[in-house]
This record gives structure tokens, C-alpha cells and sequence, in this order.
């Protein structure tokens, strides 16, 4: 029992003790009957998840595309045998006939090819109209006047160096500027 019942006044104590014992089996009882209020069970499957309709479907379609292609397959074998295995290669089709304009596509495939070889020939044969010595010797006496006109001097790089520093500045060197990060 809690003190505060303790501290009540009460006419008949034992009569107090019957009915406080009555309260709290009540009350244990509610307890053990007691139904939860949040579902913790796992949510029901769905039955057109089970039974995967599309899927059976197109199986059967499958199946059935199947079915009729053996029973061609047996109707062509049963003719074979039928006739004594002699296979009629022949097809009248027209699908099968010989193209009209054929040797005219020929020639025209001839023709293209002979002149493709003509223009590589050419190509083959012309003589380059530029000079890459000369751009060479061009390109470092630039850099000797440059380098001339400089305030500030760079020390001397290979031309294939001096590519990988043209991001850098329009300088040769960085800027201040350039290394702000941004």
C-alpha cells in the first residue's frame, strides 16, 4: 500500500485493505487483458504478388508459341517421311528471284571504288604545303624576342615543357592572381 492511503481516515481498516486489494487485482487484470494499440504484426502478402499473373501469361504465351512450332516441325519431318526423304530445295518465291538492275549496281560499285582509288593516289602523291622546320626555327626566334622584351626573365624551357605551363599565364609565370584559390 502507498502512504498516502496509510494517512487517510478510514471507518473500517480491514474493509479499506479488502477493497484497495479488490482495486488492484482489478487493475493487474485490465493489465494481462490488455490489447496493444500499435500493430506489430507483419502486413498481409498480396495476393497478386503470389500469383505473378503477367509472368504466368507470358509463359504460357511462350509455351504455346513452342507447342506450334514442334507441331510445324513434326508436320514438315512426317512429309520428309512421307515422300521418301526427297527435299524439294526448289523456292519459286519471288522473294528468291534474280535482281534486274544487278550488274548495273556492279558497275556502279566499280565505278565508286576506281575512283576512291584515284583520290588515294593523289593524297599519296601531293607534297605537304607546310613546312614544320621552319615553324620550329619560326617559334624559337620568338622566344629569343620574348624573352628580350621580358621584365621579368623565366628560365629557358624545351617547347614541350613550355606546354604544360601555357595555363598557368599569358607571363610564363603565376600571377598573383592565380593562386587566389576561387
Amino acid at each position: 500500500m502507498d502512504r498516502g492511503r496509510k494517512a487517510m481516515p478510514v471507518q473500517n481498516k480491514a474493509c479499506m485493505d479488502r477493497y484497495v486489494q479488490r482495486c488492484q487485482e482489478r487493475h493487474e487484470q485490465k493489465l494481462r487483458d490488455m490489447k496493444c494499440s500499435i500493430d506489430n504484426k507483419c502486413p498481409r502478402a498480396a495476393s497478386h504478388l503470389k500469383t505473378k499473373a503477367k509472368k504466368n501469361a507470358l509463359m504460357e504465351e511462350r509455351f504455346a508459341q513452342i507447342e506450334t512450332e514442334n507441331r510445324l516441325l513434326l508436320e514438315k519431318m512426317s512429309h520428309i517421311m512421307r515422300f521418301k526423304g526427297a527435299i524439294d530445295c526448289r523456292n519459286d518465291s519471288v522473294k528468291y528471284s534474280h535482281s534486274l538492275g544487278k550488274e548495273r549496281r556492279k558497275r556502279e560499285l566499280q565505278r565508286i571504288t576506281k575512283e576512291n582509288q584515284q583520290i588515294l593516289r593523289r593524297i599519296h602523291n601531293a607534297q605537304p604545303a607546310y613546312n614544320h622546320a621552319k615553324w620550329e626555327e619560326d617559334a624559337k626566334r620568338n622566344d629569343r624576342i620574348l624573352a628580350n622584351i621580358c621584365e621579368f626573365k623565366s628560365r629557358p624551357l624545351k617547347r614541350q615543357e613550355q606546354s604544360l605551363y601555357d595555363d598557368d599565364s599569358i607571363f610564363g609565370y603565376m600571377d598573383f592572381y592565380d593562386s587566389i584559390p576561387e
